[in-house]
């Protein structure tokens, strides 16, 4: 199973992430900014960084861009409540999937698993 790093500043939605996460077997490791994640993935490896866009400290697009600037670069799935376009430009920025809130458990396993079979 896949080491997963959730960043997200809503406490409920972190939690919910890692529930859906750790149900299908992954091990999570939870962060509640956009700062601490990218402190997180510098100082060890994520097989996928779920963020969440709309974070303090650093925001989620600034996120992305610095970890794709990372060596290897982590796969990166975003996720908003704040529109389509915000989750076009997570995607245009490098996200590998973009879905929106209220998440859908289903879609954040399928994007997860997706990435990980690309990854093998």
């Amino acid at each position: 199973m896949a080491r997963i790093l959730i960043a997200d500043d809503d406490d409920s939605d972190r939690r919910l992430l890692q529930a859906i996460l750790e149900r299908a077997g992954h091990t999570t490791v939870l962060v509640a900014n956009g700062e601490d994640a990218l402190s997180e993935c510098r100082s060890a490896a994520f097989d996928v960084v779920v963020t969440d866009l709309q974070m303090p400290k650093v925001h989620g697009f600034e996120l992305i861009t610095a970890l794709r600037e990372l060596e290897p670069p982590p796969p990166i799935v975003a996720v908003s409540g704040t529109g389509h376009s915000q989750l076009e430009i997570a995607e245009a920025l490098g996200a590998k999937f973009a879905l929106s809130k209220p998440l859908n458990p289903e879609a954040v396993l399928g994007a997860v698993s997706q990435i990980l079979r690309f990854k093998r």
